[in-house]
């Protein structure tokens, strides 16, 4: 008769509680930072209901290179990460990976997307900050401006989704996918400034948060199946 296996073997197996001390701990210091100066960043714009620093200088500059080929780029460029197109591409990535039965992925993406438009929604409620002059807008807005939107959430999309298919590709392939995900989410920004919607420390405030929720979604990854696991047995 074969013996049963061992306690130690056994003990491996069996999903024990979720520890803070399994966090990762480059994920951990990672996220706080992104925190911290978030947090700085905000105690300097919040007592301000405009321009802070070189909000007005830098912002003129990006006025100041608009010409019809620019305007035309920046306008697409903008759709192309706005809350819409960053929900849409979440949902289709969703969907697939459910699709396929890559649950934990498929979760992991929901909870990132889900978070970046929340964070955007409360955050543009709690510091209540005016938008640049109106004269100034290439583009229709009728919300707060700090954070951008645009900003958080295609740092939070597009980092998901290249971390989430980075595993399956070659090391050229996903260095070129970290590339090109990276200047996508520096052109949506730059994008808000040259359309005339947003101060600079909105943008810079929206790639904070996003990097920090980002890296917080990471670092919770490995602890994903805590979730999937309680799916219906057919499902998975």
């Amino acid at each position: 008769m074969l013996s049963p296996p061992p306690a130690k073997e056994e003990a491996l197996t069996t999903t024990r509680p979720f520890r803070l001390s399994d966090l990762p701990r480059t994920g951990v210091l990672l996220t706080l930072a992104s925190a911290v100066a978030l947090v700085v960043l905000t105690c300097v714009v919040a007592p301000h209901n405009g321009p802070v620093g070189p909000d007005s200088s830098w912002l003129q500059w990006f006025i100041d290179q608009r010409t019809a080929a620019w305007t035309k780029l920046a306008k697409a460029i903008s759709t192309a990460g706005d809350t819409t197109s960053v929900a849409i591409y979440s949902i289709l990535a969703c969907v697939v990976l459910a699709w396929r039965k890559y649950w934990e992925q498929a979760v992991l993406i929901a909870i990132a997307a889900a978070g970046a438009g929340a964070l955007t929604f409360f955050g543009k409620l709690l510091i209540a900050r005016d938008r640049p002059p109106v004269i100034d807008h290439l583009v229709t807005e009728t919300n707060h401006s700090y954070p951008s939107g645009h900003a958080l959430g295609s740092t939070v999309v597009a980092g998901i989704l290249v971390a989430v298919a980075l595993p399956y590709w070659r090391k050229s392939i996903g260095i070129l996918a970290i590339t090109i995900a990276t200047l996508f989410v520096l052109a949506v920004g730059l994008s808000r400034l040259y359309l005339g919607v947003h101060w600079p420390t909105d943008v810079l405030a929206g790639w904070l948060l996003g990097s920090c929720w980002l890296t917080f979604c990471l670092t919770l990854r490995p602890h994903i199946p805590l979730l999937t696991d309680r799916l219906p047995t057919k499902l998975r």
